[in-house]
């Protein structure tokens, strides 16, 4: 079959090409949404909904690369894109218009719209049938997987409430302004997940990140190397974000403090996709789990600071856990199978 030479080009580079479309479009349309520079950006307006659209990328960009390297996975990318993300652009607008101040005031019924996208997003992304890159191992069991995913749900609550016990009340200069923060209920908790699964990163970026590259690097590297590159350019990719609102420090040491938080969340991130046989389950949910914690800690800004710091740095000692007892973490793939050679 005769194939156009872009596609040819992206199937030999297919980690510049994923890069290249993933920085191309979020990049330009968070510096068009105006959103950079104010607080709060997560006001959901249409500023918002702009850069909304941006942080869809990483999944964009893996549909695209993913029909170039297997071509046969274009069907599931358009199922994909017609049934998960044009809803969830539709509905993101839908909020975007109603005039709320905060993600925390939506109503119920924007409430029960998002939570019901959230619920169809994991019974997407559960179905192997719509696996956009074929995983290179062997599947993981249900019982493995429904594991996995109480884990990574359950873990980063557990480890942070941790790291808030070890840090106290009271003043200090922070990065970022006091937020409004939801109710520690059922119904809150059920609100902040399923906004955090939609709109706060997680449908964006797992199923590029994870879904697409992860699958695709592991192909030719070993699963540490995998999340040393994926990690860097993880982390480089929230660069305007973090230039603009800080992340721990103010201008660039927010990109250092970045780097140095991404990498430690890159090596779980790949070790829950490896443990779950390459579903995006997990991944998804541990994401969204870490996401949701400023919903509830945010209204002392300087503490939650300082409990993050201890967080990252507890998962920082997971991650090294994994690296130095895991053998296969750390072993090249065999040889590749024909075709898939890089």
């Amino acid at each position: 079959m005769n194939r156009h030479p872009i596609e040819r080009w992206v199937a030999r580079h297919d980690s510049a090409a994923f890069l290249l479309v993933t920085f191309g479009i979020a990049w330009p349309l968070w510096f068009a949404s105006g959103a950079l520079g104010r607080t709060p950006v997560r006001a959901p307006d249409l500023s918002w909904f702009v850069a909304q659209l941006g942080v869809f990328a990483p999944a964009l960009a893996g549909m695209v690369v993913a029909g170039c390297v297997e071509p046969g996975s274009r069907r599931a990318a358009r199922r994909t894109l017609a049934a998960v993300y044009l809803p969830a652009s539709l509905l993101g607008l839908w909020v975007a218009t109603r005039g709320h101040e905060s993600f925390t005031s939506i109503g119920p019924r924007e409430t029960v719209a998002i939570a019901a996208l959230g619920a169809w997003v994991l019974a997407w992304f559960g179905s192997r049938a719509n696996r956009l890159v074929a995983w290179p191992g062997p599947p993981a069991t249900r019982r493995e997987t429904t594991l996995l995913v109480g884990v990574s749900l359950l873990a980063p609550a557990l480890v942070f409430a941790l790291a808030w016990s070890q840090t106290s009340a009271g003043g200090g200069q922070s990065t970022l302004p006091a937020g409004p923060v939801r109710a520690l209920t059922p119904a809150g908790l059920v609100a902040a997940f399923a906004v955090n699964l939609a709109y706060g990163g997680s449908l964006g970026e797992e199923p590029g990140w994870r879904g697409a590259w992860l699958p695709l690097s592991l192909r030719h590297r070993s699963p540490l190397a995998a999340s040393t590159v994926i990690g860097f350019w993880w982390a480089l990719w929230h660069a305007p974000i973090d230039l603009s609102q800080g992340f721990g420090l103010p201008g660039l040491g927010a990109l250092a403090v970045r780097q140095l938080s991404t990498w430690p969340l890159a090596v779980l991130f790949t070790w829950v996709t490896l443990r779950a046989g390459g579903s995006l389950l997990p991944p998804l949910v541990l994401h969204t789990a870490i996401n949701v914690i400023p919903d509830f800690a945010l209204a002392e800004p300087a503490r939650y600071e300082r409990a993050m710091a201890v967080f990252i740095l507890l998962l920082a000692i997971a991650a090294l856990a994994i690296v130095l007892g895991e053998a296969r973490f750390r072993q090249q793939p065999d040889a590749a199978a024909p075709g898939e050679q890089r």
